[in-house]
């Protein structure tokens, strides 16, 4: 039986979403996710296809900047709960702003399973709400004062769903102890104001039309996998060669079995039948091998050919 040798050629080896991305601050990086995650949510392979291309290709040039004022919404007021980095002491109270406006990436389009995934934190969740934190402020009394800005549409579902405006307080939450380093109590309670202080108006970075047209342009579905074997016989060395197009490269799940006449190439839980209509090879044969090409996809199969179908 032949054993699969995978080739690696040129940078292959190393993951493209670790590739820089042209000097983006994290900010870009984070609005050029938030586009493309619009586009394709419900293909998350889609998504990560189209964020390493776009990452790879994508310039400061390809951002506008956009100048808005959030509207105020409503507040959560919680406080730290555990002083991990000795920034803020424990008990020191926290006012999250929950403000809006329409710059802000709108969440991708979803179904309403999808969207209950999310609120109930299944693992396979795709649905997600594009979040933009201002920066911290101080009240009077040295409270911490931050903003969360999301888009119109998910504010407004807030409102009127009680479950739904859970879900944007974590997220808030979340965002904010990533900022300041430490944990927030969940015990929380929302006064009655709009806002804690004026909001004030804020810079955001974001992609340029063209740029999202370009990116909407490659958000296709991609064909269907289909098994094409090519066969070529090497007159010379004898030798039956099958080439296959592989969908993806992810060769750890393929195993190939030979026969005298037929290749069962099988991939996750699908086995496919290769024919190899009249040509008839030696299966054990010491010269049979098989090379996969992680570049360009392709599956070699070399076969030595019994000697009376050598010149078939």
């Amino acid at each position: 039986m032949p054993t699969l040798e995978v080739i690696e050629d040129d940078d292959t080896n190393k993951s493209p979403l670790l590739a820089q991305s042209k000097g983006l601050s994290k900010e870009e990086e984070g609005a050029l996710f938030d586009q493309i995650a619009s586009e394709v949510a419900a293909d998350p392979f889609a998504f990560q296809r189209l964020a390493r291309a776009f990452l790879e290709q994508t310039t400061k040039q390809d951002f506008n900047t956009v100048n808005i004022q959030p509207q105020a919404g409503y507040v959560c007021k919680t406080h730290v709960e555990e002083s991990t980095h000795q920034i803020y002491k424990v008990g020191t109270t926290v006012y999250i702003n929950i403000c809006y406006h329409s710059a802000i990436p709108a969440p991708p389009i979803a179904s309403e399973a999808e969207i209950q995934k999310a609120l109930n934190a299944t693992m396979d969740a795709v649905y997600r709400v594009p979040l933009s934190l201002g920066q911290i402020r101080y009240d009077d009394k040295k409270s911490l004062v931050l903003d969360a800005c999301i888009n119109t549409q998910p504010y407004l579902r807030s409102e009127k769903d009680l479950d739904f405006r859970l879900y944007i307080l974590e997220l808030a939450m979340e965002f904010v102890e990533g900022s300041i380093r430490n944990p927030l109590s969940r015990e929380f309670t929302m006064p009655s104001a709009k806002s804690i202080g004026k909001i004030p108006p804020r810079v955001l970075r974001l992609p340029k039309p063209s740029l999202m047209t370009a990116i909407k342009a490659q958000v296709s579905p991609q064909p269907k996998w289909q098994l094409k074997p090519q066969f070529t016989v090497d007159q010379a060395k004898g030798l039956l060669i099958v080439a296959i197009e592989m969908p993806d490269n992810n060769s750890t799940s393929w195993t190939l079995d030979i026969t005298p006449n037929k290749i069962l190439l099988k991939m996750s839980s699908d086995v496919h039948t290769i024919p190899l209509k009249q040509h008839e090879i030696i299966v054990d044969h010491k010269e049979n091998k098989v090379d996969f090409y992680k570049k360009s996809l392709e599956l070699v199969v070399e076969l030595k050919l019994a000697s009376k179908n050598r010149y078939i």
